[in-house]
């Protein structure tokens, strides 16, 4: 609809896909990084860049105004990590555990000492002795376990002719420049190109189609997430009713559970009782049996205490008639021995 006129735009009001701001700018490169960053210094004038860490530099990279890129240095590597911009390096356990034996990844190689890109040590073995190349260098794992890594051999002989592209050849401009005149937009043209009212109302159809569709397109979105709604509701009350029979379930269970308790206990408690009762009937009875054994023997003592008496009484009665016998007698021969 807006490549009517090719020089003059569309009418159709385009906004930008942010909501009608403009994109926000990218933010500023940190200047912490060890990789240095394009701000301008204040130092080094308007058009000077910080590309390298602080030190010593050329006239020439003062002059050219666009710094060295140095990369890190790589001295210290057997005693230091390299730095992770605030991220602390991952521990050995999480590394072997992502490693795999036979992958090939960069790392700081500096001898039998290397250093993954996450700041993790790793050992580095060789088929003999070092090569003696430092520096950052693509290895292969070994034994992701024992964090093991064998660099990759550094090829140093030249190609032969014909094997490669040519720099000259690879960074050539292949198509020609042309003389021509650059392009320039060309006049209004008055009366001439579509009916502005013809385009205005198929930008209104299409606008009004357009909402139409999103509105349809929202609303299926609205029925699918109220249908996912239900779902999920259904799901819940699913889950809850059967969470409900199992607590009822466990409920009932506790409760049989504690009616036979109950009942062992009832029968316990009836059952002691009983043996409570049946123990005491038979102290009572032993106590009756001992007071009746008690009873009878006082009985008999009282009869033979009765028995003694009488027989007691008796020898006293016949010793009283004895001694009246004998004081009579006496008496009468008293009187004899007075009247002869």
């Amino acid at each position: 609809m807006g490549a009517f006129v090719d020089e003059w735009g569309s009418f159709v009001d385009e906004t930008p896909s942010s909501g009608g701001h403009p994109p926000s700018p990218p933010p500023q490169p940190d200047t912490d990084d060890e990789w240095g960053t394009f701000e301008h210094e204040p130092g080094n004038g308007p058009s000077s860049s910080r590309l390298s860490p602080p030190g010593p530099t050329s006239a020439t990279d003062a002059d050219d105004g666009w710094g060295v890129f140095d990369p890190p240095s790589t001295e210290g590597i057997s005693s230091q990590s390299p730095p992770s911009a605030g991220v602390p390096a991952p521990s050995p356990e999480v590394v072997a555990s992502l490693l795999t034996a036979g992958e090939t990844l960069w790392a700081q190689v500096d001898g039998f000492v290397a250093v993954l890109g996450s700041g993790c040590p790793v050992t580095a073995v060789y088929d003999g002795e070092p090569d003696g190349f430092s520096g950052w260098r693509p290895v292969t794992v070994v034994d992701p376990a024992r964090l093991t890594v064998r660099p990759v051999p550094l090829s140093l002989a030249e190609p032969p002719a014909g094997a490669a592209t040519s720099v000259a050849e690879l960074y050539s401009d292949t198509e020609p420049r042309s003389a021509a005149e650059p392009r320039r937009a060309a006049r209004f043209p008055v009366g001439q190109g579509p009916d502005l009212d013809a385009v205005l109302d198929r930008a209104v159809a299409e606008e009004r189609d357009q909402v139409r569709a999103e509105a349809a397109d929202a609303a299926q979105r609205a029925a699918v997430q109220l249908n996912a709604k239900k779902r999920e509701l259904a799901e819940r009350a699913e889950l809850a009713e059967r969470q409900a029979r199992m607590r009822e379930e466990q409920a009932q269970a506790e409760e049989r559970r504690t009616r036979q308790e109950a009942a062992q206990q009832i029968a316990a408690a009836r059952a002691e009782s009983q043996q409570q009762i049946a123990e005491a009937r038979e102290k009572a009875a032993q106590a009756v049996q001992h007071w009746q054994f008690q009873a009878q023997q006082a009985e008999a003592e009282r009869t033979r205490l009765a028995g003694d008496l009488d027989r007691a009484n008796r020898a006293g009665v016949q010793r009283l008639t004895l001694v009246g016998v004998l004081a009579v007698i006496a008496v009468v021969l008293t009187f004899v021995i007075k009247g002869a």
